[in-house]
């Protein structure tokens, strides 16, 4: 099968990226361990903000980039459009997890903040991106 990403003229820092994976596996950490579900309702905002709206408006992805940039890393430039696809993935997930809170289910939304977090740790500590390799299939359909 020929491998589809959605293509954007945009490009953004694969470091940046990576890192917004690691505050993502942080916060579904934060949620498994400490029952923290607040932070699940801030990945649900920050998740629509780089998938639907605007990077721009992402606390998650404006710190990694001051982070970033003080640290000094040598850019790496990437296509932006498989990391809006897995932001908006991520939006479908967050919206389950919460939903789920909200109906007080327990097993639920813990699986699905393992699976989430599982492919934001591909993402952290391979660059592997789960998303765009989902997205050939739901394109195809």
């Amino acid at each position: 099968m020929q491998k589809v990403c959605p293509i954007t003229e945009k490009r953004i820092d694969e470091n940046v990226a990576r890192l917004n994976a690691f505050i993502t596996v942080v916060f579904i950490l934060l949620y498994i361990v400490f029952n923290f579900w607040a932070g699940m309702i801030f990945l649900l905002f920050d998740f629509t903000m780089r998938g639907f709206i605007d990077r721009q408006y992402s606390l998650i992805a404006q710190t990694n980039i001051k982070i970033v940039q003080a640290l000094r890393l040598k850019p790496k430039l990437i296509n932006a459009g498989p990391k809006i696809f897995a932001a908006q993935v991520g939006v479908l997930f967050t919206i389950l997890i919460v939903l789920g809170l909200a109906l007080n289910y327990t097993l639920f939304p813990l699986v699905l903040a393992g699976i989430l977090g599982f492919f934001s740790f591909l993402e952290l500590s391979f660059g592997f991106c789960v998303a765009c390799q989902i997205y050939p299939f739901i394109r195809r359909g």
